[in-house]
């Protein structure tokens, strides 16, 4: 039996969480990859930008001592430190200090940071703020002929810096992204692929019928689910018996009690021969209706156990058709004692059918004898088979069956308030359905044309072998 697809819906999916723990840790690294790379590219720039500033500052160093060289002043009007200073981009500032402290050129929110010491040496580096906005800034101390003890500072706002980490950033984890992206349904089909032997011992497992409980193969079976595969073993051996330890017990226990009843029958049979205890006559009657209620009881019980014991072997192709003509003439005789008409409909060509002769046997038996058991003398019993989809019915022309008693009629020992009056045992049609679910049958009930009721044992077009 299959578990319908809704059942799946919001249960936990083994490929969905195997690949949930591998995109994880491929995001985390992501993750990693991205700080990391932002940093790089961010040192990348700075580095980058700040060769450019520190060049500026010796170009401004130069250009004070040729300004101071040939014009005694610094003009920072003039067209050299306009070309020097702006920039499409990035907004620049620059301050010009002597050793005293004063301010020669350049914009005085820049503040002088130390007194020059008159030596040369490379640009310096930090970082400020100004008018709200953050700036990255070279100083550079040194000293001229004209100008000893000079501080030259420039500094320049972040936009090209910004743009540049963010580019570099851009080529490295665009392509990995896109990796990432791609990568998830080859992951996912891995997993599946990984995942198939799992679901080829599902498949397995589902498509054994109920009586197969031999051990799953573990020839096939991954290393991972051998302990799973070893364990349903197990239980599956233990199970297996269980159920035959019950079948052995139901069987003994049917036997044993069948040898003292039909002892129990003949001395009931000798007392109500015997003329000279006329008024002990009701009580033997009584009696012997309840032991035959019985011994039928335990040839019912038998009869399940049988049907149990032989429900693994294989299937065979048999005729339908001539099956059921053949119990139904078992039936004759049985029927006309009762005055009942019972008759048969089927076609002359063979209803090839691929199952277990002797349970489709048992079962049309019981719908059978429950039809003449509950049909009044005088009435019609009619069975029939029918191909495509192979059909065994029996029609009577009884009481019918109350709407109220359809669902429970098939539960063992479950006998209708109508019946009480009736020999039976409550197993009858419940070896019926059990024998259509080993077949994969079904078994319908209903109203007959009769007036009475109509049981239908309906397979299924799978098993119909063509000729």
């Amino acid at each position: 039996m299959t578990v319908p697809t809704e059942t799946h819906r919001g249960k936990s999916s083994l490929a969905r969480a195997l690949l949930g723990w591998l995109l994880i840790p491929l995001f985390f690294l992501l993750a990693v990859s991205a700080y990391t790379t932002y940093r790089n590219a961010y040192h990348l720039a700075q580095t980058e930008r700040d060769l450019v500033l520190e060049e500026i500052t010796d170009d401004l160093k130069e250009l004070v001592s040729d300004e101071l060289e040939s014009k005694g002043k610094i003009d920072p009007g003039a067209l050299a430190f306009s070309l020097l200073i702006q920039d499409a981009r990035d907004t620049r500032y620059f301050a010009i200090y002597d050793a005293s402290g004063a301010l020669l050129a350049g914009n005085p929110r820049l503040v002088r940071t130390e007194a020059g010491d008159g030596s040369t040496k490379r640009a310096a580096f930090d970082n400020i703020s100004l008018n709200g906005k953050r700036l990255r800034r070279a100083v550079l101390h040194g000293a001229l002929a004209e100008l000893p003890g000079f501080e030259i500072q420039v500094a320049e706002t972040m936009v090209r810096r910004n743009r540049l980490t963010l580019h570099l950033l851009r080529g490295v984890l665009v392509p990995q992204i896109v990796v990432l992206a791609l990568s998830i349904p080859l992951i996912l089909f891995g997993v599946n692929r990984g995942l198939h032997s799992l679901e080829a011992l599902r498949r397995r497992i589902t498509h054994r019928s109920a009586q197969d409980l031999d051990a799953i193969p573990v020839d096939n079976a991954p290393r991972e689910l051998l302990p799973v595969v070893t364990a349903l073993n197990d239980l599956l051996s233990r199970f297996k018996a269980v159920q035959e330890e019950q079948r052995r017990f139901i069987a003994d226990a049917a036997h044993q009690i069948k040898t003292p009843l039909a002892v129990l029958t003949a001395e009931l049979d000798l007392a109500l021969a015997d003329p000279a205890c006329p008024c002990a006559r009701p009580t033997y009657e009584r009696v012997q209706t309840a032991v035959s209620r019985l011994a039928h009881l335990v040839s019912q019980l038998l009869a399940l156990a049988h049907s149990e014991a032989i429900a693994g072997q294989t299937h065979a192709l048999f005729d339908l058709a001539e099956l059921a003509r053949e119990v139904t003439g078992d039936f004759v005789a049985a029927a006309a004692r009762k005055r009942i008409d019972l008759g048969f409909e089927g076609p002359e060509q063979a209803i090839p059918l691929q199952g277990n002769a002797v349970l489709v046997r048992e079962a049309m038996k019981n719908l059978l004898e429950n039809a003449l058991k509950f049909t009044p003398e005088g009435g019609t019993v009619t069975a029939s088979a029918q191909a495509f989809p192979p059909v065994f019915s029996v029609a009577d022309s009884g009481p019918g069956i109350p709407e109220a008693e359809l669902p429970l009629i098939f539960r063992r020992f479950h006998r209708a308030a109508e019946s009480s009056t009736t020999e039976g045992s409550g197993l009858g049609l419940a070896i019926v359905q059990e024998v259509a679910r080993r077949h994969g049958a079904t078994v319908v009930a209903g109203k007959s044309e009769l007036g009475g009721a109509l049981f239908e044992l309906r397979f299924d077009d799978g098993t119909v072998s063509q000729p």
